[in-house]
């Protein structure tokens, strides 16, 4: 156990603020941040001094896994996983079945070539535990680029449409040293029996967005530059605020890798005697955003990214939301080795509140560490997902043992869910429970799909 503790409107770039609450009180500091337009130009800033207040403690560290751990399944590995949700955000079942998404491969290749041949799998259960593997989510040969990386899954009834990341070129074959990442939808349907789930068409695969240069660095304008490259995870959602769907995504600042200069609005307050070195120039990432432009959701705007950590991170993975008593909560993962050159974080999930989509984000904690690995075992789990209620799903990834034993235990299955409690700008975590725990927060029939988001 743990410590207790769509589509109409023009951009204008002038912020509104509101404030209902307790003068002095977080939810008034927050609501009276900034906030702007989802096609405005601003963008906020993972600062390189809040970085500089990353700390670990009991507060935000996740507890230790043996590495006995239970295996979902022998048959792939699994990774990157997302649950079955509706277009708000929250977690549904269909006809009694839990329903997530991950990304595997087969469990006969070695753990760390699971990206070039990385597929969307499903899994199904009846207690949001016990999780039974379906297979491929997409029939052979239709999806785009080589190998499918993550995003998100909404249904409407019993229609299924898909958002990923079509890494590789298209037909490119097992190759780990094409980066090319665009962002791709397909829809299908879902059905289920009392025995199980399963899902067909996903034959109407479209690219939906690519850098543009500008505000998105290119797979071309990023070779000059030493680090990972990004263009990916989609997740989509409907902001409450104005009613129209959006998806975020991970990026880089446009612009040929290095040419980017830190500026005072990058850097922030830094203590005395820290200095900037050269190298941090190369890392761009930010959190990207797209409009729907079409009720079927095949047809995107690219907007300017909500959030940039220049000279800070290159890698703003997976972002995700949580809107929560009238505020924007923003999530996105990272690893140790892509912050910038003197800075430092564990791998796991950082955090930002904000009064809206586009605002004044600022950093959960000061610094934005929401829940990272312990010191002890820095690579034991990674891609985590938090969810409308709180409950945070990742999966593990390696466990070192002690000298004398057995080599290192790659994970590919997933890691206890832990659940945090978030009080204004303060996250903590709070509990651990079963393995892979990933329950809907909306109960809902098939009857009662149908016609609703």
């Amino acid at each position: 156990m743990l410590l207790a503790i769509l589509l109409t409107g023009a951009a204008v770039a002038v912020p509104t603020v509101a404030s209902a609450a307790p003068a002095g009180s977080d939810d008034a500091r927050i609501a009276a941040r900034a906030s702007y337009k989802p096609r405005d130009s601003f963008t906020a800033t993972w600062k390189r001094a809040d970085a500089l207040k990353v700390r670990s403690d009991s507060t935000n560290t996740s507890p230790l896994i043996p590495a006995d751990f239970p295996v979902m399944t022998d048959d792939v590995w699994i990774w990157d996983t997302w649950p079955m949700t509706n277009v708000s955000t929250n977690v549904v079942t269909y006809n009694g079945w839990h329903v997530i998404f991950s990304l595997t491969a087969p469990r006969n290749i070695f753990f760390g070539d699971r990206h070039w041949q990385a597929r969307i799998g499903f899994f199904y259960s009846r207690d949001a535990k016990s999780w039974k593997y379906g297979g491929d989510l997409f029939p052979a040969g239709y999806s785009l680029g080589s190998r499918e990386w993550a995003g998100s899954t909404i249904v409407r009834g019993n229609e299924v449409q898909a958002f990923y990341t079509a890494s590789g070129r298209d037909n490119g074959g097992v190759d780990p040293t094409d980066a090319l990442q665009r962002l791709a939808t397909a829809s299908g349907k879902i059905h289920a029996d009392k025995r199980h789930v399963w899902f067909t068409g996903f034959r109407n695969h479209k690219i939906i967005a690519e850098p543009d240069g500008q505000k998105y660095q290119t797979i071309e304008q990023s070779q000059a530059g030493p680090i990972i490259y990004a263009f990916r995870d989609p997740f989509v959602f409907r902001n409450p605020d104005d009613g129209r769907t959006y998806i975020l995504f991970e990026g880089n600042t446009g612009g040929v890798a290095g040419s980017y200069q830190c500026k005072a609005r990058d850097l922030g307050q830094l203590p005395p005697g820290h200095t900037v070195p050269a190298d941090a120039r190369y890392y761009t990432g930010n959190i990207g955003l797209l409009e729907a432009t079409s009720s079927n959701l095949r047809n995107w705007r690219l907007l300017p990214p909500i959030l940039s950590a220049n000279c800070v991170n290159q890698q703003t993975e997976r972002p995700h939301l949580v809107f929560r008593n009238g505020k924007v909560y923003l999530f996105t993962i990272s690893h140790t080795f892509t912050f910038a050159p003197g800075l430092t974080g564990p791998d796991g999930v950082y955090g930002f509140v904000g009064p809206s989509l586009r605002s004044d984000y600022r950093p959960l904690n000061a610094s934005a560490l929401v829940l990272g690995n312990p010191p002890e075992q820095r690579l034991q789990q990674y891609s985590h997902y938090v969810m409308p209620n709180l409950l945070v799903e990742s999966f593990i990834d390696t466990i070192f043992t002690q000298p004398g034993e057995q080599g290192p235990v790659y994970g590919g299955t997933l890691a206890p869910t832990l659940r945090l409690d978030i009080r204004g700008q303060r996250s903590y975590v709070v509990e651990e429970l079963d393995y892979g725990y990933i329950p809907a927060t909306r109960q809902t029939s098939r009857q009662q799909m149908v016609g609703t988001s």
